[in-house]
């Protein structure tokens, strides 16, 4: 025994010793949960004592400030701690925990890659509880990948909704839950989904829940034919009453519904009367909700009514959330300094420049007139050879006032072009066929003026001189003919 302790004895302390974790891997490894910034620490105390006790909702406040602050590690680190405590909440059958879980890991997060598998084991759980928009969610999940499951989830949840409808009581104010309810089982009923179709139901509950999101989906229903026949009239009349909602907001689509009521009015489509009060009501409100093609709209009517530096403020500000198109404008205003906007030729270039770099497939109109509008300045102060390269990228993207400039580059001495009447012509001829007054003249010249002249020199000329020749010989051989 004693011979087995000593060979024991001998192998371990023969054995290489376990890595020992040094103060600073341990550091590494752990999450990161505070800064080296004094003043934000001292700020996040009471928030941090807050999740310390398990509150999930100050942990995300912790997590927001770091993110604001640049933090990113701390930010991750307290991100994944309001995870965790709100997944040890949901154990005690917090639906709006459970819901709010699923739908996180459903779509995923900066912190979080996307777990179906997880999400649908929260939305699960939240469903049986009689969550009814859990039950939705896993309906719209499922609707592609399980359509048989998924008409499983639309029919629980018209049951669940349909038991909220059920305790509205004649003369009694709705309750926010009950709107909801009423929204979902008319839209169900309109589209035969979990239930059998029924479309006066599905308009009778829409009108009783009256609320944006009802008067949306009556909208949708009747502009695109849901369960009823087209009927643009009537499709307008429920976007007026999103539209002019107590407080129209975004997410409840109040600004397109208010721009496509604007469009309308201002240009008499779909059945509507030309009515300018009423579109500059409406635009006035998708303008207020920062509806970009409002916002483009209102700047374009602004230049028109000759008001430019409103306009250029307008297009400013559509430019600095990457509107292309307003860019342009933004761009051409400061490089030709309109009237109430100071001219900065230098920055007007270099967003043309920018402008014209973003050309691809989709033929937006600013990637042609970019070039066009670089080509005439440079035209404009004697840099001819970057007139003609950007004459050329201009009427290779379609631009027909660049093709008349592009047709005479391959004729004029001195140009970088490849000297071709053939491509001259070419341009000239596309150019005219789009309408472009100047190519159409070019053409004209060419056809009806310098071809016959050519045709004459080449042609004509030695015809004449054989006959000239011809005639000296003649009146020769009478003379010699003459003399004999």
């Amino acid at each position: 025994m004693k011979k087995h302790f000593v060979l024991l004895t001998l192998l371990l302390s023969c054995a290489p010793a376990p890595a020992q974790q040094t103060e600073t891997d341990a550091q590494q490894q752990a999450p990161l949960y505070h800064s080296e910034d004094t003043a934000l620490e001292t700020e996040l105390a009471k928030l941090k004592k807050l999740a310390e006790k398990g509150n999930p909702e100050a942990a995300h406040e912790v997590y927001a400030f770091y993110a604001q602050r640049g933090h990113r590690p701390q930010a991750e680190a307290w991100y994944h701690r309001h995870l965790q405590l709100k997944e040890a909440r949901s154990e005690q059958g917090n639906k709006n925990d459970l819901r709010e879980l699923g739908s996180l890991y459903l779509r995923g997060d900066l912190y979080l890659p996307p777990n179906p598998q997880k999400g649908v084991t929260y939305l699960s759980r939240a469903s049986e509880l009689g969550d009814s928009a859990s039950t939705l969610k896993l309906a719209e999940h499922f609707a592609t990948i399980a359509p048989a499951e998924s008409q499983k989830f639309y029919a629980r949840a018209y049951e669940l909704n349909k038991a909220v409808v059920d305790t509205i009581e004649a003369g009694k104010d709705l309750s926010a839950e009950q709107k909801e309810a009423l929204c979902i089982i008319g839209e169900l009923e309109l589209k035969g989904i979990g239930t059998a179709q029924n479309t006066a139901a599905g308009i009778a509950h829409l009108e009783q829940a009256d609320t944006p999101v009802a008067y949306l989906c009556l909208y949708q229903a009747y502009a695109i034919g849901i369960g009823v026949a087209v009927d643009m009239p009537k499709a307008l009349s429920y976007a007026a009453k999103v539209a002019d909602s107590d407080n129209p907001k975004a997410e409840e689509k109040a600004d397109e519904m208010a721009w496509i009521l604007a469009d309308a009015y201002f240009n008499g489509k779909y059945g509507m009367q030309v009515n300018v009060e009423l579109g500059e009501k409406y635009l006035a409100i998708a303008d207020k909700l920062n509806y970009a093609p409002a916002v483009y709209c209102k700047a374009l009517r602004l230049k028109a009514a000759g008001k430019t530096a409103d306009a250029y403020l307008e297009f400013c500000r559509l430019a600095s959330w990457g509107h292309p198109d307003a860019q342009m404008h933004a761009a051409l205003m400061q490089l030709h300094g309109a009237e109430g906007v100071t001219q900065n030729v230098e920055v007007a270039v270099e967003k043309l420049i920018k402008l014209a770099s973003r050309y691809h497939q989709g033929q937006e109109w600013y990637v042609g007139r970019a070039p066009y509008e670089l080509a005439l300045y440079y035209e404009r102060i004697g840099a001819d050879d970057l007139a003609d390269e950007w004459y050329r990228i201009a009427s290779d993207r379609n631009v027909v006032e660049a093709m008349a400039h592009r047709g005479l580059s391959h004729i004029r001495p001195g140009s970088a072009m490849e000297w071709s009447p053939t491509l001259m012509y070419k341009w000239w001829k596309i150019g005219s066929n789009a309408g472009d007054a100047t190519c159409s003249y070019y053409l004209n010249i060419f056809l009806w003026v310098a071809i016959p002249i050519i045709l004459i020199i080449v042609f004509g000329l030695p015809i004449l001189v054989v006959h000239i020749l011809n005639k000296r010989s003649e009146k020769r051989e009478n003379s010699e003919e003459a003399e004999s």
